[in-house]
């Protein structure tokens, strides 16, 4: 894999066993559950489903949101518990909402006989296969941490695998990280970060990053994204377009840099390069503000100019674009859920994650879809490139 991390400087040079089961009931066959929906490839797929079904295929969500006796403030704190289990009030909101995936988080992970039921039962309550994921960093950044029952590897936070610019290290981590998580039943890490972080004082990430180096960042990023692909799992690079030089608010949670585009290219796009270049299925954009880089003033997620002119047209980057959860403080504080979706899809998102009010955002979008406010056309491009994402990890 050498060549690889040789193409990225290249590229840089140019840019300058558990224990303590609880006893589950056996699974059983679900009287509720669908008939899948079959096809050789992605296009065939695209083509057999619904309007309804296609902007299902958009949203990434939590499975506390089937939970429809909570409200969006009990899914959002973690001392709350979450679905993990599916009923037949979970059935039926997946009836009426067709989701493209899962973000299980925390709530969701009891132990790996718990986790294999919920995703078992999500799946047989889908007609398209459902795309698994999960935020898994490494460090303490782990959904998995303290939690015995899963034997999950110890992999230092990336600052510290990322520390003395060995690659090796780099790749082992997202090996290793994705080794686990495709056992366990995932298709897709929220991960690598691919932040730099030029500011020692950025407490948000923390020691998240690997390094506070572009060139350096750039090798280790490229080197993760080969780890986690050898473990035939999918990754997305965040927090685009860089957040490592990033002003937070706490009272707000927003964050926002000054730097112009033309600065961010020569520091925090370098990783980005890299990693696109090395294959990363998936983008996740932030919910960052860069007034001197983009001049309509919205967050990276919901910007025209960010995603579809600069990431899309400019970094020429063609795979899957998710945002960041829109359930964030940084969104949930402006926008309704089913503006913050419209705004984020017509910016050229093509998975909305984790959106504050899924009925809110899923009938905003269809009614768009409905009114031709959007077209049919971009519809169906952002649902063929998820559509490609499951064949390629063989859920199609």
């Amino acid at each position: 894999m050498k060549w690889k991390w040789i193409l990225c400087a290249v590229l840089m040079a140019g840019l300058l066993c558990s224990c303590g089961k609880k006893e589950e009931p056996p699974i059983q066959e679900e009287p509720g559950a669908v008939e899948p929906v079959t096809a050789g490839n992605a296009e065939e797929l695209l083509a057999k489903l619904t309007v309804q079904e296609k902007v299902g295929q958009l949203f990434l969500i939590s499975p506390d949101a089937l939970d429809t006796t909570q409200t969006p403030q009990q899914r959002q704190d973690p001392n709350q518990p979450g679905l993990t289990q599916v009923d037949a009030s979970a059935r039926n909101v997946l009836k009426d909402y067709p989701v493209g995936g899962f973000v299980c988080t925390a709530k969701q992970l009891q132990d790996p006989d718990q986790l294999e039921s919920l995703m078992t039962r999500l799946s047989q309550s889908s007609r398209v296969p459902p795309l698994f994921a999960i935020e898994e960093e490494g460090g303490s950044r782990s959904p998995f941490a303290g939690k015995e029952t899963f034997s999950s590897p110890q992999v230092a936070d990336m600052a510290t695998v990322g520390a003395d610019g060995d690659p090796a290290k780099a790749k082992q981590a997202g090996l290793a990280l994705g080794s686990f998580l495709r056992d366990l039943g995932f298709h897709l890490d929220l991960a690598p970060v691919a932040d730099v972080k030029t500011d020692p004082d950025n407490a948000v990430l923390g020691n998240r990053s690997f390094g506070t180096h572009p060139e350096q960042t750039a090798m280790l990023v490229s080197a993760a994204v080969d780890g986690f692909h050898e473990a035939g799992v999918a990754c997305a690079l965040k927090h685009f377009p860089g957040e490592g030089s990033a002003r937070w608010d706490s009272q707000t949670g927003r964050a926002s840099t000054e730097k112009t585009w033309q600065e961010m290219l020569t520091c925090e796009i370098y990783p980005f390069q890299a990693g696109m270049a090395t294959g990363a299925d998936a983008v996740l954009v932030s919910h960052m503000t860069a007034p001197n880089a983009v001049q309509d003033g919205l967050p990276a997620s919901l910007s025209r100019e960010m995603i579809t002119e600069k990431l899309r047209g400019e970094l020429r980057f063609q795979r899957v674009i998710l945002t960041d959860s829109l359930s964030a403080q940084a969104i949930t504080d402006t926008y309704s859920a089913g503006q913050a979706a419209l705004l984020a899809f017509q910016a050229g998102a093509d998975l909305l994650l984790m959106p504050e009010d899924l009925p809110e955002a899923y009938d905003a979008l269809l009614s768009a879809v409905e009114k031709g406010t959007i077209s049919q056309e971009r519809l169906d491009q952002s649902v063929l490139r998820i559509l490609q994402l499951k064949e390629k990890y063989d859920l199609i």
